[in-house]
């Protein structure tokens, strides 16, 4: 048994997308700790895809109202077996068994914000009113439970937050959420051979490719990115998909694309470096919304990490990050032209995408590589129970 101390992450929803955040923070700080990570599975039976074979995972189903996940977190808290307590995002399915678990003597315990979670379901007032406020009783991340949720976060003096947004409100440390620099890597052997990665994937041998991963939701605005593939700019690219092969919006851009489109369905977190490699372009055309204005896209921190040109939408921390146009190109949301025409610009000009995608690497191994992570944090681990643990190198 290792006699390392410990970190319990708890997660919201260990079936879907929400163990993002946690994976490079728990990935930053695995050189000093045990890592555990624990969490409900509301959405699905298994953890979600791309993670599943990282980390230690404890978990127990759950549905998401808020009757079973009373029931549920007590239990879920007894599993932990950390000496520090992260909690990752302030919700009742997170936060709540993580409370639990840090009452335990001797625990320390943090809290990690990486999206806005008061943003209200609802496409109306009205809407909201009635859905959220009045009918919103089962569900356990329902506004008013989360609003509810929030003010324990007052107590918690150890807060790390993903964007400047969310620092304003939670105070504490900013942290960027990128991946490990020594496996993202764009100079190891295997990632400078191009041609290799893409026969490995199936992927045309000749053709630019944009690459879209994830999940295609509407804040995402994979349609705008459609739109410009099919301009006479963009003539010449194509889109690679990485995500679920049973969306709608994957289907209509493989439609519109034809055999522009390549769907590869979900792939296991270790192969997104070789994929990384072999495409030329990672677009971002998040749209406008009270959403996206706090929150930092993974993928960004992933094609930073292995210098690829970026091309993204002008929200939230976004312009900032790509030192507003110096690391990437920077495009009005859901403004297909540009987005068209900065990719028509990286295919007739590679030289300079090869340029901003250095400069972006060089600002990601200073400020969200896992260097950079371990480095922000374990500082906030000063004076705890893991006193065995040295800051900095």
């Amino acid at each position: 048994m290792s006699s390392r101390p410990r970190i319990s992450f708890f997660v919201h929803d260990l079936a879907d997308n929400p163990v993002g955040r946690a994976i490079p923070l728990a990935m930053a700080l695995r050189d000093d700790f045990d890592i555990e990570i624990l969490g409900l599975l509301c959405s699905g039976t298994t953890i979600h895809q791309p993670y599943r074979d990282l980390f230690e995972y404890k978990v127990l189903p759950c549905k998401l109202d808020i009757v079973s996940v009373a029931m549920t977190i007590r239990k879920l808290a007894a599993l932990a077996s950390g000496s520090v307590i992260y909690a990752c995002k302030p919700l009742l399915t997170s936060l709540g068994p993580a409370l639990i678990a840090a009452c335990r003597p001797r625990r320390m315990m943090l809290l990690d914000v990486d999206d806005d979670e008061w943003i209200p379901l609802g496409d109306s007032p009205s809407s909201f009113v009635w859905r959220d406020l009045v009918k919103g009783w089962r569900h356990a991340t329902a506004w008013k439970y989360t609003m509810a949720t929030h003010q324990l976060t007052k107590a918690i003096h150890r807060i790390t937050v993903s964007s400047t947004k969310l620092q304003r409100r939670y105070g504490g440390v900013l942290v960027r959420h990128g991946p490990d620099e020594r496996v993202f890597d764009p100079e190891r052997p295997h990632l400078r051979d191009k041609l290799n990665c893409r026969q490995n994937f199936g992927l045309p041998a000749q053709s630019p490719l944009a690459l879209f991963a994830g999940l295609p939701r509407p804040h995402k605005g994979l349609p705008t990115l459609v739109d410009a593939l099919l301009s006479k700019a963009c003539a010449n690219w194509q889109l690679v998909l990485v995500g679920p092969r049973d969306s709608q919006d994957f289907e209509s851009a493989a439609h519109s694309l034809g055999d522009r489109c390549h769907r590869l369905g979900f792939l296991d977190y270790s192969y997104l470096p070789s994929l990384l490699a072999s495409v030329d372009a990672v677009p971002l055309p998040q749209l406008r919304v009270q959403f996206t204005e706090s929150q930092i896209p993974a993928k960004l921190m992933d094609a930073m990490a292995m210098a690829k040109p970026i091309v993204a939408s002008r929200v939230g921390d976004l312009p900032e990050i790509l030192g507003n146009g110096c690391r990437g190109w920077l495009c009005e949301p859901g403004n297909a032209t540009q987005f068209a025409d900065a990719l028509s610009e990286i295919a007739a000009h590679p030289q300079e995408g090869v340029r901003r995608g250095a400069a972006a690497r060089d600002w990601f191994l200073k400020n969200a590589s896992a260097n950079s992570i371990r480095d922000k944090i374990l500082p906030l681990l000063a004076g705890s129970c893991t006193d065995e643990v040295k800051l900095g190198r």
